[in-house]
């Protein structure tokens, strides 16, 4: 399998902006018990209840993704569609996933996201249009390999949700909405795959995020991308293959196949990523371009928390590795003098690694603090028996939107909101790429759908806990 080594000890190293973690190095510790005083705590929390209101005030506003994006993303709708269908009529989320089938391409890959036609943000350079859905346009930030499985999963969490199964089989432009979802996953395995690692692959971005190193717009792949595979676009295609089989809706050729794919798919995601030296996973693993970054970056010791969670989520850690990725993470942000757990990554790229604006050191992907992400992390280590321990870490989340009476996009490392910007940015700043998005969105529904599926996820558990 192709790799690129970590460069000689002899060569100067970029210097990081704080010492890494090596989770390997911490200790293993298992979760407290979730005895009845903390049962009491999360079930009794009154900034739970504040919160989850606010939260769903917040996403009653609509499912575009927040204050100045007109966009309804994928990748945003997917992680607050449950607490979505609670908050508007179902039948709007259905149009809304129905709408990103229009504009699927014959390979089967689909936008991220799908706007009211010239409504739409200055600094996109390419659109879509359908003539089957006039009056709205798609656009795609092709670095990212999450759209397809994040459709996938939405897919099915609506499903499973509301019992409507016949969304299913409502045809679409001559197919059904289960085999376009099909489609859109082949399209990772046919078109967005690396066979050297048997992974997904992108470009080299950071953790989550959707933006490039190699020029300053950042969002779209060219002849001068270097491909990458990572965990978070894989973790993310395990747990939505999880979420799709589990509806028992595929034909039994494709149920065999899609059950093969996705134990492979987790096999190489150990073999290929895992770091079992440091106990983490590699940021990368590069294909035949190579590494975008200097030499002198050790690009091995960054440590990518939100990927991490998805991992475990999907099965891919032991509970040993579980809790020294918790001790990691929990560590990463004591040595950040980050907020909260939505930090990431630690530590960030130095500067000048990414071209765009807005993605130095402690800037908008590398280094801001984002309840969004933080919440799902919170909610994945309390599956896995860190149920105290993530109500803790999500609390500096829950009170900061207590403080600010607003869900805004992302905060700085002074825990002060960067999300601003009320109206989207002018044709004047469309040439500034991520820079001109730098301040981020308020009323960000990620982060309030996110934190809804947490204290939700808390109180299951611990009622859960209590009932035993």
């Amino acid at each position: 399998m192709s790799t690129v080594s970590a460069p000689p000890s002899s060569t100067p190293r970029l210097a990081f902006l704080g010492e890494p973690v090596v989770p390997a190095a911490l200790p293993a510790t298992p979760p407290r018990p979730l005895d009845a005083a903390a049962v009491a705590a999360i079930l009794g929390d009154p900034r739970l209840d504040e919160c989850r209101a606010m939260a769903i005030t917040c996403l009653r506003g609509g499912l575009n993704a927040g204050s100045h994006f007109h966009e309804i993303w994928i990748r945003d709708l997917n992680t607050f569609l449950l607490p979505a269908i609670e908050a508007v009529p179902p039948g709007e989320v259905r149009a809304a996933l129905v709408s990103f089938l229009h504009f699927q391409e014959e390979d089967g890959n689909l936008p991220d996201g799908v706007v009211e036609e010239k409504k739409h943000d200055p600094y996109y350079k390419r659109f879509r249009v359908s003539p089957t859905l006039p009056g709205r346009m798609a656009m795609k930030n092709s670095v990212s390999a999450d759209q397809e499985t994040s459709f996938a999963q939405a897919l099915a969490r609506y499903v499973r949700a509301t019992g409507d199964r016949a969304l299913l089989s409502e045809s679409v432009n001559g197919r059904s909405v289960l085999e376009r979802a099909l489609a859109a996953l082949d399209f990772l395995w046919l078109h967005r795959w690396s066979p050297a690692h048997g992974l997904i692959c992108n470009a080299a971005t950071i953790d989550w995020h959707d933006v490039r190193p190699e020029d300053a717009f950042g969002l779209e792949m060219d002849a001068g991308t270097h491909r990458a595979v990572g965990i978070y676009s894989n973790a993310l295609a395990l747990l939505a293959l999880d979420d799709l089989l589990a509806l028992d809706a595929l034909p039994s050729a494709q149920k065999a196949l899609w059950t093969k794919r996705r134990a492979d798919l987790a096999a190489a995601a150990r073999d290929v990523l895992w770091d079992p030296v440091r106990g983490k996973f590699h940021p990368h693993r590069y294909l035949e371009e190579g590494s975008p970054f200097p030499a002198a970056l050790d690009e091995d010791a960054i440590f990518f928390p939100l990927g991490t969670a998805l991992a475990i989520r999907a099965g891919l850690l032991s509970p040993t590795e579980t809790a020294r990725s918790w001790a990691a993470t929990l560590e990463a942000v004591r040595r950040a003098g980050a907020a909260s757990i939505g930090f990431s990554p630690w530590p960030p790229y130095p500067e000048r690694c990414y071209a765009a604006k807005g993605i130095q050191p402690w800037g908008y992907a590398n280094g801001g603090d984002w309840t969004w992400w933080g919440a799902q992390t919170a909610a994945a280590y309390a599956r896995a028996g860190y149920v105290a321990e993530a109500h803790a870490a999500l609390l500096p989340m829950v009170e900061r939107v207590l403080r600010d009476r607003e869900f805004f996009e992302w905060y700085d490392r002074d825990n002060q909101p960067a999300g601003k910007v009320k109206a989207a940015p002018s044709a004047a700043t469309a040439g500034q790429g991520w820079g001109a998005l730098a301040l981020g969105a308020t009323q960000f529904r990620g982060a309030a759908g996110c934190l809804i599926l947490a204290i939700d996820t808390l109180r299951r558990l611990a009622s859960e806990a209590s009932a035993r």
